[in-house]
């Protein structure tokens, strides 16, 4: 008995784990929203009770949410096309301020934001429309136009291509994109 009530080593206890809050609210997405799409919408313009009143009536998941409360410039089209349909264009709807053709090119630039062609060529290609859609020295109906026709056209599946349809592909994007650039900076714009 007596050598059971020496000096035993002290017991340790784990820390307790550190549970974070990580549920985002309307609010804070809209916020986000605000914030990451001055280039893309007038600054002087502040859509935070627009976008916080479409987050709640459209109901827009935890995940959008999230995406949206922590979004930087330029990721407007990851975020946005975590939405459905009718809520994206909704959204995109204010912050292009109710302007068709602004709503059509922020469509067009969130689609292509996220598309991957898988050819070096094409990929550099529609990465130049995208930035070209930015560019207010063109048309807003020709950029529309020209974002969603990029945008249908190369919404394929391009895996599994043979080495010589890659090549094809490689000219043709390439041809593309030097056409571009020449249209582009014609119209005082830099793809």
């Amino acid at each position: 008995m007596i050598a059971a009530c020496g000096s035993a080593a002290p017991a340790t206890h784990a820390p307790a784990p550190v549970i974070a809050n990580v549920t985002r609210t309307c609010a804070e997405a809209a916020a986000g929203l605000e914030r990451s799409t001055v280039s893309v919408r007038p600054p002087e313009r502040s859509i935070i009770q627009p976008m916080r009143e479409h987050c709640v009536s459209d109901t827009w998941s935890a995940d959008a949410i999230a995406c949206f409360a922590e979004m930087k410039e330029g990721e407007l089209g990851r975020c946005a096309l975590k939405l459905a349909d009718a809520p994206r264009s909704s959204m995109l709807g204010v912050i292009a301020g109710g302007d068709n053709d602004r709503t059509v090119i922020l469509a067009a630039r969130a689609r292509l934001e996220t598309l991957t062609v898988g050819v070096d060529q094409c990929d550099r290609f529609v990465g130049a429309v995208a930035a070209v859609l930015a560019c207010e020295a063109m048309p807003a109906a020709d950029r529309a136009k020209l974002g969603t026709e990029t945008a249908d056209f190369w919404d394929l599946p391009t895996s599994g291509l043979s080495v010589d349809a890659q090549r094809r592909m490689n000219q043709v994007c390439g041809d593309s994109l030097a056409a571009l650039q020449q249209q582009a900076t014609g119209a005082g714009c830099a793809p």
